[in-house]
């Protein structure tokens, strides 16, 4: 665009001669270019106004620096009270507050994500002690963990599961003060399947002790050396036990019995074996004393028959009255020897129905 030709003319420019403005110190401050000839009045009054505006700057700057402080100083006292809950109330917030991206922001998130993981642990913590107490308490065992001293004896009662309790006749917490030796006497050991056994006696506050077999465990609970005893009680099994051994004794006393009976049956029977040998034997003589008999009737009868004809013949001869006498006694005598030889027939049935049944 072309100068107005009315505009007044001025005069030129001096020349631009280069001056630098220094802060007094070891470090410059700034540094400004300004047209030489200026006055000294211009320049001081140049020189006061960027000193309050650097005032001004470094003002705002202290300003702004004292809010972030002020809410950085916020935060953490925010972060310090979810702290404080968690120590106090033992639950862990949700999340810390944060905003933008800052390293305060950073670090909450860190917070954040070690709070989460704080919850799982908890959480897990809470399921692991739920599943150990209702393990513990569900079981149908005696429970009983106690603490050891150097030696390896207990001292102390630590816990103990609900049937313990119940059949003790104690609360948790009054086995906390009593001493192990005066709920459980260990007796002696044994083997059985590669297992160490221990035969013992629960002892209730009321009633009669309670025969256990318990297994001994060395564990440590929280630090602490300790011992956990597994007690099962044996009371129905060892009554089973006397009952089988009661049964067994009357069983060999039953055989013993039947035993003794048996052999004075057999020593019976083989008397009555060698009464029936001999009463065979004396029938097979009586048999054959019977045989010899009917021969002997069959000869005697034949003896008596041949005399008798000649005392009858010599009778009839006679002319005596005393023949008649004779003669009577002859036919008395031919009777008897009928008489012997119907007996011996009948002997003869006899003995043919003895040797058929015999």
């Amino acid at each position: 665009m072309a100068p107005c030709k009315n505009a007044p003319l001025l005069p030129a420019a001096p020349p631009v001669a280069r001056c630098t403005l220094r802060a007094r110190g070891p470090a410059p401050l700034f540094a400004l270019a300004l047209p030489s000839g200026l006055s000294e009045e211009v320049l001081t009054s140049l020189g006061l106004l960027i000193a309050e505006l650097l005032l001004v700057g470094i003002a705002f700057g202290l300003l702004g620096v004292w809010l972030k402080e002020r809410e950085v100083a916020a935060r953490i006292a925010g972060m310090d009270a979810s702290f404080e809950g968690i120590k106090t109330v033992g639950s862990v917030p949700p999340r810390l507050p944060a905003i933008g991206g800052d390293p305060v922001s950073r670090f909450v998130d860190e917070v954040n994500l070690m709070l989460d993981e704080l919850e799982r642990s908890r959480r897990d913590l809470r399921e692991s002690r739920d599943r150990y107490r209702l393990l513990f308490d569900s079981g149908n065992d005696f429970l009983l963990v106690c603490a050891i001293g150097r030696e390896g004896t207990p001292y102390r009662i630590l816990d103990a599961n609900a049937l313990a309790c119940r059949c003790l006749g104690y609360a948790r917490e009054e086995l906390f003060s009593i001493a192990p030796g005066s709920v459980i006497l260990i007796r002696s050991d044994f083997k059985r399947h590669d297992q160490r056994l221990h035969s013992a006696d629960l002892i209730p506050r009321e009633g009669e002790r309670i025969p256990v077999e318990a297994s001994i465990h060395r564990i440590t609970l929280g630090g602490t050396p300790a011992i956990l005893v597994i007690a099962r009680d044996v009371t129905e099994r060892r009554r089973a036990e006397k009952e089988l051994m009661d049964y067994r004794y009357r069983l060999e006393e039953l055989v013993t019995q039947r035993t003794d009976e048996l052999r004075a049956a057999n020593e019976s029977l083989r008397h009555e074996m060698r009464e029936r040998e001999r009463m065979e034997r004396e029938r097979m003589e009586a048999y054959r004393q019977i045989e010899r008999n009917i021969e002997q009737f069959a000869v005697l009868t034949d003896h008596i028959r041949n005399p008798l004809q000649v005392v009858q013949g010599m009778a009839d001869l006679i002319d005596d009255p005393r023949a008649e006498k004779i003669q009577e006694q002859v036919r008395q005598i031919k009777a008897i020897l009928r008489q012997l030889d119907e007996g011996w027939v009948e002997s003869e049935k006899v003995r043919e129905y003895l040797e058929r049944y015999r």
